[in-house]
C-alpha cells in the first residue's frame, strides 16, 4: 500500500490553493491522477495539428521558470498534507507533471520531482513532447520519475514539422530520438513511448517504417499508439481508423505496443470533487465527452447533465461535434 506522506514533510502554513493542480481526475493509462501544471496555457515548443488544448500562442524552446517553483512546491504541500492518515483526502495513484504546454520548459521540473519523491510514496509521472530529451540537463531532472511518457509522432523531418509544427530550435526529429535514446538509457523507471498518427499527415508507408527503426532505437519498455480522437487544433485533421492502428501496431516488434485511442469514449472509474468548477478545469486542459466527464468526477448522467447544461447557458462553456461525437470545451477555447 502507497505511504501517501513521508514522515517529516513540512506541513503546509496557510489554506490550500488550486493554482497549479488540477483533478485527482481518472486517467486510463495511470490511473488516478493529479496534475500538475508548470507552463502557462499553450506555452509550448511545438504547435501540433492535432493538440485538444489548442494552438500554441508561445512557441518557444527557452527553458525558465515561467511560474514560481516555490508556489507548486507549496500547492504540493498543502495537497499532501490533506491525504489520510493526516486529512481526509484519499490519496491520487499518481502524480503525474503534465498541463497546457510542454512541462520540461520549467527549469524547476527537477526540483519538483525531488520535493515530491522526498514527500510520498506516491509514484511520479511526467508527460513530455520530448523536444528537450537531446538536452543532459533535461534527461538529469527527469531521472527521479517513475513514469516518462514521452512522444514521437514521425522520425521524418517533413512529417515531423507537418504534424508537430515545432519551434525552430527543436526541429530536428534525429537529435530528439537520439535523447530518447540516451535517456533509455540513463533512466531506471518506465518509458512509455506514444506515437500519435493523423490520416493523411504521418502515416504514409515511409513513415510507418522510419517510425518502426526510431522504436528499435530508442528501446522503450511500450508503445502506446494513439490517434486523434478529440477536436483539434486544426479541424480538418482527421484519425486513423482501428483496424489501420492496429495494423501499424503489428509492424512494431522490438517491444510490446498498445492502441490507446479512446475510440468508445465509455469508463466507469469513479474521482472525488464534481461540480460545474471542477468540469470547467478539466475542459480547459482539454474538450471532453460527457461520458469523460462521468467517468472523470464520478457524476452519473442526469447530474453531469444537468451542470452542464447551466455551464453552457451561463455562457461558460460551448458544445463541439468533431466526428460524430459531442465535446464540450470552455466558450472562448
Amino acid at each position: 500500500m502507497v505511504n501517501p506522506v513521508k514522515s517529516g514533510s513540512p506541513h503546509a502554513s496557510s489554506p490550500c490553493r488550486r493554482k497549479y493542480l488540477f483533478g485527482p481526475v481518472n486517467s486510463r493509462r495511470l490511473g488516478l491522477s493529479l496534475g500538475v501544471d508548470l507552463v502557462p496555457v499553450k506555452t509550448c515548443s511545438y504547435d501540433c495539428l492535432y493538440c485538444e488544448v489548442g494552438l500554441t500562442t508561445n512557441l518557444t524552446c527557452e527553458r525558465k521558470e515561467y511560474v514560481p517553483t516555490r508556489e507548486i512546491i507549496e500547492e504540493l504541500d498543502c495537497f499532501l498534507q490533506e491525504l489520510v492518515p493526516h486529512g481526509n483526502r484519499i490519496p491520487p495513484d499518481i502524480i503525474t507533471i503534465t498541463g497546457s504546454g510542454e512541462p520540461t520548459l520549467h527549469t524547476g521540473i527537477g526540483e519538483i520531482i525531488a520535493f515530491i519523491k522526498n514527500s510520498t510514496d506516491i509514484p511520479v509521472a511526467v508527460l513530455t513532447n520530448s523536444s528537450k530529451l537531446s538536452d543532459p540537463a533535461v534527461r538529469l531532472a527527469l531521472l527521479a520519475a517513475d513514469v516518462v511518457i514521452p512522444s514521437l509522432d514521425s522520425a521524418l523531418p517533413a512529417s515531423f514539422r507537418k504534424v508537430n509544427r515545432p519551434a525552430r530550435e527543436c526541429a530536428d526529429p534525429l537529435e530528439i530520438i537520439d535523447g530518447l535514446r540516451a535517456f533509455t538509457e540513463e533512466f531506471g523507471g518506465k518509458i512509455l513511448l506514444e506515437i500519435l498518427l493523423a490520416e493523411g499527415i504521418n502515416d504514409s508507408e515511409e513513415d510507418i517504417v522510419a517510425l518502426v527503426e526510431a522504436v528499435k532505437c530508442i528501446r522503450p519498455e511500450r508503445v502506446q499508439l494513439n490517434t486523434v480522437v478529440r477536436p483539434p487544433a486544426e479541424g480538418w485533421v482527421r484519425p486513423l481508423t482501428a483496424d489501420r492502428l492496429s495494423e501499424i501496431a503489428g509492424r512494431i516488434q522490438s517491444c510490446p505496443v498498445e492502441i490507446i485511442a479512446d475510440f468508445s469514449g465509455s469508463g466507469n472509474r469513479r474521482s472525488a470533487d464534481a461540480g460545474g468548477q471542477e468540469i470547467e478545469k478539466m475542459l480547459k486542459r482539454r474538450p471532453c465527452t460527457m461520458s469523460d466527464i462521468c467517468e472523470a468526477l464520478g457524476l452519473g448522467p442526469d447530474e453531469a447533465g444537468i451542470l452542464i447544461e447551466e455551464l453552457i447557458e451561463s455562457g461558460r462553456i460551448r458544445e463541439n461535434i468533431y466526428d460524430g461525437r459531442r465535446y464540450y470545451q470552455p466558450e472562448n477555447g
